[in-house]
């Protein structure tokens, strides 16, 4: 049974490749995923799949088995990034300065895969799974509207599942890995205002930008000589914008930047180290400073007893050799937004080969995936809901 799972995924492996390809030919950025919702609801009602809308774009299918029974939800979600496609491919975007740079084209196809599959197999468990397509993810905000929405109630979901391509693993193979995964997210904003004044004589202003340069540096100190070095951080300051004009002295500097850790203590403690940090720095250059800090993403946690279950199951559909454990990631996915409201798991699909020159990471322009990996997730989908359900 178990290797009719694979099979069945690879007869249809065709179909999800032709769906993949469209949808990375018309990328769609969060919360504006109109065509690629619109394409989910069509296919999923040639299933005779149950369809909910959920907010504008977030779309939920139900499978209900033979009787009454738990419920499992398999999530993938379906928005692109701006970033402007260099590969070459011949379904590359057709929509400027989008792309599908994080594979969620793959999820979304391959989660329509396992409808396919599992709404031919209903007759074969007991209970109820729920496909959930989901908006945003890159925002970090999806999750979260989908759960604000009511996707998982209505029935209440008791365990949830996830997946993400990565090139990082060959293709073939799955990491199915119990506890913490993936980092918390978060993301801040700092103003730090000086006084403008001929750049000629900077001693009558306050320059922000060699502030904020003090203040940038200042901030790895938090990283090496603050938090326990056996509790890993990252404090990331992605963007900065000061002055105005090169013999100008900088009135005012933004700076914005993110913060990952798995220790949800440390994650409390990290806006209160960087605000003390600022205080302290913005106070000795003269300057004044506004801070923001906006919570995201929490830390991606595999439940322990439901991540067994499922490991034990797809390593009999696809081979124990096949399954694999990595260290933890420091990216992070807002995944960990349902397992704050119910048991879940959360598996990495290995996409990569060399020759195919599919080496590139994540969010990269020049991102691809080995393709063949749309039976290996849909598959792993399946078996994820059948070892629940069963």
């Amino acid at each position: 049974m178990k290797i009719l799972t694979l099979a069945k995924a690879e007869n249809i492996q065709e179909w999800m490749l032709e769906l993949r390809r469209d949808l990375h030919k018309h990328p769609e950025l969060s919360y504006k995923e109109y065509r690629t919702s619109k394409i989910i609801n069509e296919e999923l009602q040639k299933l005779g799949v149950e369809v909910r809308s959920i907010g504008e774009t977030g779309v939920v299918g139900i499978i209900n088995g033979k009787e009454n029974g738990p419920v499992i939800g398999l999530r993938a979600d379906m928005d692109a990034l701006p970033v402007t496609e260099d590969t070459g491919l011949p379904y590359a975007s057709e929509n400027e300065g989008i792309m599908h740079a994080c594979g969620h084209d793959a999820h979304t196809a391959m989660l329509l895969g396992s409808a396919k599959i599992l709404s031919e197999m209903k007759d074969e468990f007991k209970g109820t799974v729920k496909l959930i397509f989901q908006p945003a993810e890159e925002a970090g905000t999806g999750a979260q509207t989908m759960i604000d929405g009511g996707t998982l109630k209505n029935p209440e979901v008791d365990v949830i599942v996830g997946m993400h391509i990565f090139t990082d693993f060959p293709c073939g193979k799955v990491v199915v890995q119990e506890g913490p995964l993936m980092a918390s997210g978060d993301q801040f904003r700092l103003e730090i205002y000086g006084e403008q004044c001929h750049g000629s004589a900077p001693w009558q202003g306050v320059d922000a930008n060699i502030c904020a340069a003090a203040i940038m540096q200042a901030l790895q100190t938090i990283v090496s000589r603050v938090n326990d070095a056996r509790s890993p951080i990252v404090i990331n300051v992605g963007t900065v914008y000061g002055g105005q004009r090169f013999n100008i002295t900088s009135g005012k500097v933004v700076l914005e930047g993110t913060n990952r850790t798995f220790n949800e203590e440390v994650r409390k403690k990290l806006p209160i180290w960087i605000e003390n940090m600022v205080k302290g720095i913005c106070s000795a250059y003269g300057c004044d400073y506004k801070f923001d800090y906006m919570y995201k993403c929490a830390v991606v946690n595999n439940d322990v007893s439901l991540t067994r279950k499922i490991k034990e199951s797809i390593k009999a559909a696809l081979g124990e050799e096949n399954i694999l454990t990595t260290e933890r990631i420091m990216g992070s996915e807002d995944f960990s937004m349902y397992q704050l409201k119910t048991k879940g798991t959360f598996m990495l699909l290995g996409a990569g080969n060399k020759e195919k020159g599919c080496v590139y990471p994540l969010h990269s322009e020049h991102f691809k995936f080995d393709e063949d990996a749309l039976s290996i997730g849909a598959t792993s989908y399946v078996e994820a809901a059948l070892a629940y359900l069963r």
